[in-house]
């Protein structure tokens, strides 16, 4: 374990300290209780702290010593019990729900219903009324054209990881991303029996469920061939760190690595595959206005995958737009919003704030939990903005 300098870096970086301002919610601080008190003396208390994380590799990308912080917390939390901590049934709840996924697709048809039927009658304040906003349908883009006529080449189609989100809650991001491959004629294929990528039990600090379900999926995984495309951000940052989980086990990481080596990321793919086509004659008088938000689990990476910008440029009839200091977190974090929810809401809400100061149609990204948080956030401010998954967007000749 390296020391830490106690610089202060990871604390200039950390979404959860710009909130809460407390000293124990930086990563020094919580190294400082790791070194000092030990993981025999965690408590309640204790284990509040550890939770307040995002695990988003801020504070990793920055640390003068090199410091694997995020590996560091996610083994402190293996010792912590799953029932211990506040909020900690929900968080069981939520990993217990994703060990059977399809399930998820009855909380998308009920909280439909719900939605229709109770409208705009719950208080603009009540949670219910912000997680049925998560079941509304998609009032924009429709149809089954892509851009462009790309040289993608894969004569008997591609494996897909779409991950549960897509898969039960948003059909639609499973209908636009097969769209963006129609017209050459590349079909899509996910095996029925892919689970759950397992990042939130490993989030918290389950590895022997994590290590399960990614046993699952590499069974399943090896049994295909070429490339793995993942169009949810955060499926595609755990399945790359499949290696890891199974640091102990030689069989198991040659494995995983040889499935992890053949993932690659939506975004990535479409610009490596020219699959949307710079528009030559889009109308410069009329452009969407979209602000793209940048998952945490790309974003920190040592080396950048995320294209979604030039994809988007591409397209000619929109016009991107940026914070004045840069990329933020949304507060999601995976199991943080359950764990954490008060302080998620205020690192939410106030990014909210200042990205509708850039006057926005549409808020795109192509992580499933940012898509969840987003569309929670707007839907507190009664905002019309749309959010969408980035292949929503390249879905549709126009977009405007």
């Amino acid at each position: 374990m390296s020391t830490c300098a106690k610089c202060g870096a990871c604390a200039t970086v950390c979404p959860v300290f710009r909130i809460s301002g407390r000293e124990s919610h930086t990563a020094r601080g919580k190294l400082h209780l790791l070194h000092t008190l030990g993981l025999e003396r965690s408590s309640s208390v204790f284990i509040d702290i550890f939770s307040a994380c995002l695990l988003c590799g801020a504070c990793t990308r920055v640390c003068s010593r090199n410091i694997d912080i995020h590996t560091e917390f996610l083994e402190a939390r293996t010792s912590f019990s799953s029932l211990t901590g506040p909020h900690a049934y929900e968080k069981y709840l939520a990993r217990k729900l994703l060990d059977y996924p399809t399930s998820l697709a009855g909380f998308r048809i009920l909280g439909r219903a719900c939605g229709k039927i109770l409208g705009n009658t719950l208080p603009r304040d009540s949670g219910l009324r912000l997680r049925l906003a998560l079941f509304a349908d998609t009032p924009f883009l429709s149809g089954e054209e892509c851009h462009g006529e790309g040289g993608v080449s894969v004569n008997d189609g591609l494996t897909w990881f779409a991950g549960c989100a897509a898969r039960y809650l948003f059909p639609d991001v499973l209908r636009s991303c097969k769209a963006l491959f129609s017209r050459k004629a590349v079909p899509l294929h996910t095996p029925d029996a892919l689970v759950c990528c397992g990042l939130a039990d490993c989030a918290a600090g389950d590895f022997k469920a994590a290590r399960r379900k990614a046993v699952r999926n590499i069974e399943i995984l090896e049994a295909t061939d070429g490339p793995i495309l993942v169009s949810c951000a955060s499926c595609y940052a755990h399945l790359k760190k499949y290696p890891v989980l199974f640091a102990t086990d030689e069989g198991w990481q040659a494995r995983s690595g040889k499935v992890a080596s053949r993932v690659v990321e939506l975004s990535a793919f479409l610009e490596e595959q020219s699959v949307v086509e710079t528009s030559q004659n889009a109308q410069e008088k009329k452009k969407l206005r979209v602000f793209y938000h940048d998952p945490c689990h790309l974003r920190h990476e040592k080396v950048p995958v995320d294209k979604a910008r030039e994809q988007l440029k591409k397209t000619g009839t929109i016009k991107l737009l940026e914070l004045p200091d840069g990329p933020r977190c949304c507060g999601q974090g995976g199991l943080f919003h359950v764990a954490q929810p008060e302080i998620s809401a205020l690192i939410r809400d106030q990014l909210v704030r200042d990205v509708l100061e850039l006057h926005p149609d549409v808020v795109c990204s192509t992580c499933s939990g940012c898509l969840m948080q987003w569309h929670q956030g707007l839907t507190a401010v009664d905002s019309d903005v749309k959010v969408l998954h980035l292949s929503q967007l390249l879905q549709q000749k126009n977009v405007v």
